[in-house]
Protein backbone atom coordinates (compact mmCIF):
# COMPACT_ATOMS: atom_id res chain seq x y z
CA UNK A 1 0.00 0.00 0.00
CA UNK A 2 3.01 2.79 0.70
CA UNK A 3 4.54 1.77 -2.30
CA UNK A 4 1.26 2.28 -4.32
CA UNK A 5 0.73 5.72 -2.23
CA UNK A 6 3.86 6.55 -3.37
CA UNK A 7 3.60 6.14 -6.86
CA UNK A 8 0.30 7.99 -6.87
CA UNK A 9 1.65 11.09 -5.01
CA UNK A 10 4.74 10.58 -7.87
CA UNK A 11 2.11 10.45 -10.89
CA UNK A 12 0.90 14.11 -9.32
CA UNK A 13 3.96 15.52 -9.00
CA UNK A 14 4.45 14.37 -12.62
CA UNK A 15 1.18 16.06 -13.74
CA UNK A 16 2.24 19.06 -12.30
CA UNK A 17 5.24 19.53 -12.84
CA UNK A 18 3.65 19.61 -16.54
CA UNK A 19 0.48 22.16 -15.61
CA UNK A 20 0.42 25.11 -17.88
CA UNK A 21 -1.92 27.99 -16.21
CA UNK A 22 -4.15 29.37 -19.13
CA UNK A 23 -6.27 31.86 -20.11
CA UNK A 24 -8.86 31.95 -22.89
CA UNK A 25 -7.70 32.56 -26.54
CA UNK A 26 -9.65 35.94 -26.74
CA UNK A 27 -11.84 38.25 -25.13
CA UNK A 28 -15.50 38.75 -24.91
CA UNK A 29 -18.06 36.32 -24.78
CA UNK A 30 -17.56 32.86 -26.82
CA UNK A 31 -19.23 29.67 -26.85
CA UNK A 32 -17.53 26.22 -26.66
CA UNK A 33 -18.73 24.12 -29.82
CA UNK A 34 -16.76 21.19 -29.54
CA UNK A 35 -15.28 20.33 -25.91
CA UNK A 36 -14.89 17.71 -23.22
CA UNK A 37 -13.92 14.39 -22.83
CA UNK A 38 -16.11 11.80 -25.19
CA UNK A 39 -16.80 11.65 -28.47
CA UNK A 40 -20.62 12.82 -27.75
CA UNK A 41 -19.48 16.06 -26.95
CA UNK A 42 -15.92 15.93 -28.68
CA UNK A 43 -15.21 15.05 -31.92
CA UNK A 44 -11.83 15.68 -31.47
CA UNK A 45 -11.50 12.58 -29.28
CA UNK A 46 -11.10 10.80 -32.33
CA UNK A 47 -8.20 11.72 -32.91
CA UNK A 48 -5.29 10.89 -29.83
CA UNK A 49 -3.21 14.13 -30.96
CA UNK A 50 -6.28 16.06 -30.21
CA UNK A 51 -7.62 15.32 -27.27
CA UNK A 52 -9.75 17.78 -25.40
CA UNK A 53 -9.39 19.82 -28.27
CA UNK A 54 -11.70 23.17 -27.59
CA UNK A 55 -13.71 24.89 -30.79
CA UNK A 56 -14.43 28.78 -29.77
CA UNK A 57 -17.34 30.36 -31.59
CA UNK A 58 -18.06 34.28 -30.29
CA UNK A 59 -21.35 35.34 -29.90
CA UNK A 60 -23.70 38.34 -29.57
CA UNK A 61 -26.90 39.85 -30.75
CA UNK A 62 -29.29 40.81 -28.28
CA UNK A 63 -29.20 37.42 -26.71
CA UNK A 64 -26.04 37.26 -26.22
CA UNK A 65 -26.31 33.59 -27.87
CA UNK A 66 -25.85 33.88 -31.56
CA UNK A 67 -23.08 32.86 -33.68
CA UNK A 68 -24.17 34.91 -36.39
CA UNK A 69 -25.57 38.25 -37.47
CA UNK A 70 -28.31 37.18 -39.91
CA UNK A 71 -28.12 33.69 -42.01
CA UNK A 72 -24.56 32.47 -41.92
CA UNK A 73 -23.99 32.66 -45.36
CA UNK A 74 -20.80 34.11 -45.54
CA UNK A 75 -17.94 34.45 -43.21
CA UNK A 76 -18.07 37.72 -42.80
CA UNK A 77 -21.43 37.36 -40.69
CA UNK A 78 -20.05 35.18 -37.58
CA UNK A 79 -19.29 37.13 -34.73
CA UNK A 80 -15.81 35.20 -34.84
CA UNK A 81 -14.32 36.72 -38.05
CA UNK A 82 -11.59 38.99 -37.37
CA UNK A 83 -11.35 38.82 -33.88
CA UNK A 84 -8.23 38.49 -32.10
CA UNK A 85 -6.70 35.56 -31.14
CA UNK A 86 -4.52 35.80 -28.05
CA UNK A 87 -1.80 33.28 -26.31
CA UNK A 88 -3.57 31.63 -23.74
CA UNK A 89 -0.36 31.47 -22.50
CA UNK A 90 3.53 32.43 -22.50
CA UNK A 91 6.12 30.86 -24.45
CA UNK A 92 8.15 30.42 -27.62
CA UNK A 93 6.57 30.34 -30.99
CA UNK A 94 7.54 26.95 -32.73
CA UNK A 95 5.68 27.78 -36.28
CA UNK A 96 3.74 29.89 -37.44
CA UNK A 97 2.04 29.98 -40.93
CA UNK A 98 -0.18 32.46 -42.51
CA UNK A 99 -0.44 31.58 -45.92
CA UNK A 100 -3.62 29.38 -46.93
CA UNK A 101 -6.71 31.29 -48.14
CA UNK A 102 -9.46 31.49 -45.98
CA UNK A 103 -12.73 29.44 -47.34
CA UNK A 104 -15.86 30.63 -48.12
CA UNK A 105 -18.60 28.45 -45.82
CA UNK A 106 -19.44 25.36 -46.45
CA UNK A 107 -15.69 24.52 -48.05
CA UNK A 108 -12.99 23.01 -46.45
CA UNK A 109 -9.39 22.60 -46.93
CA UNK A 110 -8.83 19.11 -45.49
CA UNK A 111 -5.17 18.54 -46.64
CA UNK A 112 -4.04 21.42 -44.94
CA UNK A 113 -6.22 20.66 -41.88
CA UNK A 114 -4.99 23.54 -39.52
CA UNK A 115 -5.03 26.28 -41.89
CA UNK A 116 -3.17 29.08 -40.98
CA UNK A 117 -1.87 28.78 -37.12
CA UNK A 118 0.18 29.34 -34.74
CA UNK A 119 2.22 26.71 -32.52
CA UNK A 120 3.59 27.60 -28.88
CA UNK A 121 5.68 25.61 -26.60
CA UNK A 122 5.66 26.37 -22.97
CA UNK A 123 7.98 23.69 -22.25
CA UNK A 124 9.37 20.22 -23.25
CA UNK A 125 6.23 18.55 -23.14
CA UNK A 126 3.44 20.67 -23.76
CA UNK A 127 2.71 22.97 -26.92
CA UNK A 128 -0.05 25.02 -27.52
CA UNK A 129 -1.74 24.70 -31.17
CA UNK A 130 -4.43 27.31 -32.72
CA UNK A 131 -5.68 27.25 -36.11
CA UNK A 132 -7.98 28.75 -38.93
CA UNK A 133 -6.85 32.13 -38.12
CA UNK A 134 -6.90 34.73 -41.30
CA UNK A 135 -4.60 34.77 -44.13
CA UNK A 136 -1.81 37.78 -43.69
CA UNK A 137 -3.39 38.54 -39.99
CA UNK A 138 -0.73 36.26 -38.34
CA UNK A 139 1.70 38.72 -36.36
CA UNK A 140 4.48 36.54 -34.98
CA UNK A 141 6.97 33.87 -36.30
CA UNK A 142 9.00 31.21 -35.19
CA UNK A 143 11.60 31.93 -32.51
CA UNK A 144 9.25 35.17 -31.05
CA UNK A 145 8.90 34.76 -27.33
CA UNK A 146 4.85 35.43 -26.49
CA UNK A 147 3.11 36.63 -23.14
CA UNK A 148 -0.42 35.28 -22.48
CA UNK A 149 -2.78 37.83 -24.00
CA UNK A 150 -0.40 38.99 -26.75
CA UNK A 151 -2.05 39.38 -30.30
CA UNK A 152 -1.21 36.47 -32.81
CA UNK A 153 -3.58 36.75 -35.32
CA UNK A 154 -7.23 37.46 -36.36
CA UNK A 155 -9.83 34.62 -36.68
CA UNK A 156 -10.61 33.18 -39.89
CA UNK A 157 -11.69 30.35 -42.00
CA UNK A 158 -8.47 28.63 -43.09
CA UNK A 159 -8.32 24.67 -43.02
CA UNK A 160 -10.67 22.26 -42.31
CA UNK A 161 -13.31 24.17 -41.09
CA UNK A 162 -16.81 24.53 -41.40
CA UNK A 163 -17.06 27.87 -40.06
CA UNK A 164 -14.98 30.93 -38.40
CA UNK A 165 -13.52 29.63 -35.20
CA UNK A 166 -10.82 29.24 -32.77
CA UNK A 167 -9.30 25.79 -32.51
CA UNK A 168 -7.11 25.18 -29.57
CA UNK A 169 -5.70 21.82 -28.53
CA UNK A 170 -2.28 20.41 -26.48
CA UNK A 171 0.09 18.18 -27.35
CA UNK A 172 2.92 16.73 -26.01
CA UNK A 173 4.87 17.31 -29.58
CA UNK A 174 5.30 19.99 -31.88
CA UNK A 175 4.01 17.93 -34.95
CA UNK A 176 0.47 18.23 -36.17
CA UNK A 177 -1.84 14.75 -34.61
CA UNK A 178 1.55 13.60 -33.27
CA UNK A 179 1.35 12.57 -29.62
CA UNK A 180 -0.80 12.62 -26.58
CA UNK A 181 -3.74 15.39 -26.81
CA UNK A 182 -3.88 16.91 -22.83
CA UNK A 183 -6.80 18.15 -20.98
CA UNK A 184 -7.06 21.94 -20.80
CA UNK A 185 -7.90 23.91 -17.66
CA UNK A 186 -8.75 27.89 -17.83
CA UNK A 187 -7.98 30.20 -14.88
CA UNK A 188 -9.89 32.85 -13.72
CA UNK A 189 -12.60 32.72 -16.43
CA UNK A 190 -16.59 33.51 -16.00
CA UNK A 191 -19.29 30.51 -17.12
CA UNK A 192 -22.62 29.81 -17.89
CA UNK A 193 -24.14 27.21 -17.66
CA UNK A 194 -27.89 26.08 -18.30
CA UNK A 195 -28.51 29.87 -16.72
CA UNK A 196 -26.43 29.45 -14.14
CA UNK A 197 -23.34 31.97 -13.65
CA UNK A 198 -19.76 30.82 -12.03
CA UNK A 199 -16.97 33.75 -11.45
CA UNK A 200 -13.36 33.47 -11.77
CA UNK A 201 -13.72 29.77 -11.61
CA UNK A 202 -10.68 27.36 -12.64
CA UNK A 203 -11.99 24.86 -14.95
CA UNK A 204 -11.83 22.31 -18.24
CA UNK A 205 -14.43 23.34 -21.15
CA UNK A 206 -17.25 21.05 -22.57
CA UNK A 207 -19.92 21.65 -25.11
CA UNK A 208 -22.67 23.84 -24.59
CA UNK A 209 -20.86 26.49 -22.07
CA UNK A 210 -20.67 30.06 -22.73
CA UNK A 211 -17.12 31.42 -21.41
CA UNK A 212 -15.19 35.08 -20.87
CA UNK A 213 -11.85 35.38 -19.37
CA UNK A 214 -12.71 37.54 -16.24
CA UNK A 215 -11.56 41.05 -15.51
CA UNK A 216 -8.43 41.84 -13.78
CA UNK A 217 -6.16 38.63 -15.10
CA UNK A 218 -2.60 39.75 -15.80
CA UNK A 219 -0.58 38.67 -18.60
CA UNK A 220 2.45 36.81 -17.76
Amino acid sequence: MKNLISLLGAFVLLLNAHAVELRLPFTGRWFVVQGGDTLNVNDHMRVRAQWYAIDFMKTGGPSGRAIVKTTGASVEDFYSWGTEVLAPAAGEVVSAIDSFQDNRVGVKDQNNPGGNQVIIKVDEHTFIFLAHMQKGSVKVKAGDHVTAGEILGLCGNSGNTSGPHIHMHIQDTPTLNHGLGQNLIFHAINVDLTGKHFTRVDWPLIRGLFVEQADGLTNS
